[in-house]
């Protein structure tokens, strides 16, 4: 025994020799401290987020350092919350309905069931949205304490819009407190998995995956996958890519509402602003909830509007006949290349035509090459019908061909 009263091997009190029984001891520590070193799987990096997205969490800081919205503060539970309990326990919901005429900026709610899912699905590049009803879907927008996913961010307000018979009901339902977290995700899978779809902006990378994250924890099975999805987000900054040849600035939802459907927005409360008002009410202090309610109830009533808008894209008129508002230019100059890429090049070369009329008549580089790819690949159709009737079926490079309908959701002839 050492002064320190370690072992270092010899003889135990009744003199028997330990030091091989040490020394096989050692070996395994050894080789067990070496196991608990070897290398970790690489993590894959992270998908980037949008720097519109990002930018919210500076945003975020801004508002920890005190600088917070002054306007609307109030004390106590927001109003007009109905306590609801399943087997998880007890949260509140606020509930309101929109008459389907309801004007939300200059589009009516009732606009987006002119829209076709076939469309759509073109246009979102996803074929599962030709199977969306547009009127038994949800449209969904959450409200969270952060943008990261795990255990530490909370979906303290979710939002759930529905057509149910001449109106629109709005659902948010709303944690009073964190232990409410599980009986109102329940409840929100149940509303979800009973739709014939979901409808969010930037939510396939966002809120899908804060909700999905925090059903696991709770035991929950999510109900999104399999379900179609259309995410706003993607199909419109394609068509009106910012800061390109005529497109809008950026591709934040209040710039695509404001362009595209007239709306705007009197004292609205930034998202970023929403976790600080959610920590005042728990913590007993003035807050501004109300402004959240409001903030969310927006959102969801853009979707329903952009999507009534997108869903006419191809048309380039309301239902009602009048001109589809957004930059026209940026619009036909998108929906032509995407033709292009969907082997369609008779469907493209007109509306390569409409966006050069529609600016100063020349077409950016990318543009300008495809057309050229459209007309090559015309002059080879053409040349193959005139071969004879054994090639007349390669008049459309995307008959019988799948990877056309995979470029770009579904098949666009029958959509112009």
């Amino acid at each position: 025994m050492s002064t320190d009263g370690s072992s270092t091997g010899g003889t135990d009190t009744t003199g028997a020799d330990t030091s091989g029984a040490n020394t096989a001891l050692f070996t395994r520590l050894a080789r067990l401290r070496r196991e608990e070193r070897a290398p970790l799987e690489a993590v894959p990096a992270p998908v980037p987020l949008p720097d519109w997205f990002t930018a919210r969490r500076v945003t975020r800081a801004v508002v920890a350092d005190g600088e917070v919205h002054a306007a609307g503060r109030s004390a106590g539970a927001p109003e007009r919350l109905v306590e609801l309990s399943n087997a998880r326990g007890v949260f509140a919901a606020r509930e309101q309905v929109y008459a389907c005429d309801h004007a939300h900026g200059d589009w009516s709610l009732a606009e987006v069931l002119a829209a076709r899912a076939g469309e759509l699905a073109w246009l979102a590049k996803d074929p599962r949205l030709a199977e969306l009803d547009l009127a038994r879907c949800v449209w969904l927008d959450i409200e969270t304490t952060g943008l990261s996913g795990g255990a530490g961010t909370i979906p303290f307000l979710v939002a759930l819009g529905t057509f149910e018979g001449d109106g629109f009901r709005l659902w948010q339902a709303f944690l009073r407190d964190p232990g409410e977290e599980a009986a109102a995700l329940a409840e929100v899978a149940e509303r979800v998995r009973a739709a014939s779809g979901v409808v969010s902006f930037f939510g396939k990378s966002f809120d899908r995956h804060r909700l999905e994250d925090k059903m696991r924890i709770h035991g929950i099975e999510p109900p999104f996958a399999g379900r179609p999805h259309l995410d706003l987000y993607h199909p419109l900054r394609r068509l009106y890519r910012p800061r390109a040849g005529g497109g809008l600035d950026d591709a934040r939802l209040k710039t695509f509402e404001r362009a595209l459907c007239g709306v705007e927005r009197e004292d609205d409360l930034p998202g970023a602003m929403a976790p600080a008002a959610w920590f005042d009410f728990l913590h007993r202090r003035p807050h501004d909830l109300e402004g959240v309610f409001r903030h969310n109830r927006d959102d969801v009533l853009s979707l329903v509007t952009l999507a009534a808008h997108l869903g006419r894209t191809l048309h380039e008129s309301r239902a009602g006949g009048e001109e589809l508002p957004g930059p026209p230019a940026a619009r036909a100059r998108e929906v032509a290349k995407a033709l292009v890429l969907a082997r369609e090049p008779a469907l493209s070369i007109p509306w390569f035509d409409r966006a050069a009329g529609r600016g100063d008549g020349r077409l950016p580089e990318d543009c300008a090459r495809l057309l050229g790819r459209a007309r090559r690949a015309l002059r080879k159709l053409e040349k193959e019908k005139e071969e004879g009737p054994g090639r007349a079926g390669a008049l459309s490079e995307s008959e019988g061909d799948p990877r056309s309908q995979l470029q770009c959701g579904t098949d666009p002839r029958p959509l112009l």
